[in-house]
């Protein structure tokens, strides 16, 4: 993990089956932050015992830990994915159920991960990463300075983002110093990171050698650049960051970076199902 994307880059072909509790009464779940942007939340797979989740709006579909294959019976079955411009194996299930607050997702698909190595670096187990497929069949507000997920029908105040639904992403339409990017809403992330664009489209852009390298869930080991105190502009507000990256490697259709919505100081986000938007509030 150390800031990169939890699930980085995950995106798969297939459509999910998710069924939901439609109760709109606001209910309120205690979440745990880590390192000031990783959200922990609790759920289960409808036998009532807990589990460790973490909450990622840049993961789709949702993961379950490998660990947890046997014990839930499932039955993996290959399928393909795309990741950062290429298609690549993955082991993906249908898992009979899933609940977090008062969402009831049924018969959804998910990736199958190792998530060993976020256990050994977070020091906690982990049953899986929930994603927007799941989160958006209702309303919620994620407050990270009170540490609470809100489900249920919240202000639609701050900057908002479109999300698709059929790609469960909201891409944000932004500039980084002055170039257009589609960045990728994304709490599974730290950082603001440019993915696989080529260094002539950099012109304004003083890229800086890491000794870093960036991977992926698969493991595959890309270089990373650094650039200092980049201007990144959402409609007509404007933020800044110390230190933003860029990631080399293939390109990814839908967008061209990711959005970490902490490392812009957002305190907050929500998400709206019926205007199909995302929130971000200082």
């Amino acid at each position: 993990m150390s800031g990169q994307t939890v699930a980085e880059h995950c995106r798969i072909t297939p459509q999910r089956c998710v069924n939901v509790n439609d109760d709109e009464t606001h209910q309120n779940v205690s979440v745990k932050i880590l390192r000031d942007y990783l959200v922990i939340v609790e759920g289960h797979f409808g036998d009532g015992h807990r589990h460790n989740f973490i909450l990622d709006t840049g993961t789709a579909p949702s993961i379950v830990n490998t660990s947890l294959v046997k014990k839930l019976g499932l039955a993996p079955f290959p399928s393909k994915m795309s990741m950062i411009g290429k298609i690549v194996s993955a082991r993906m299930a249908v898992l009979p159920e899933l609940n977090v607050g008062p969402v009831r997702a049924l018969s959804v698909r998910v990736q199958i991960q190792d998530l060993a190595p976020v256990e050994r670096d977070l020091g906690i187990p982990l049953a899986g990463i929930v994603g927007m497929d799941v989160l958006s069949r209702s309303d919620f507000r994620l407050d990270y300075e009170k540490k609470i997920l809100i489900f249920g029908s919240a202000p639609e105040e701050g900057i908002p983002i479109p999300f698709d639904a059929r790609r469960t992403i909201a891409v944000a339409s932004a500039e980084v110093n002055g170039s257009p990017r589609r960045m990728l809403v994304d709490t599974g992330t730290d950082h603001v990171a440019l993915l696989g664009i080529k260094l002539k489209y950099n012109e304004g852009l003083e890229l800086y050698s890491t000794s870093q390298q960036g991977s992926n869930l698969f493991e595959e080991k890309v270089p990373v650049q650094a650039f200092y105190g980049p201007d990144i502009a959402l409609g007509d507000r404007h933020f800044t960051v110390k230190k933003a990256y860029l990631v080399s490697g293939n390109s990814e259709a839908n967008f061209d970076g990711l959005l970490g919505v902490r490392a812009l100081g957002f305190r907050a986000i929500v998400y709206n199902r019926e205007h199909q938007a995302i929130y971000l509030q200082k």
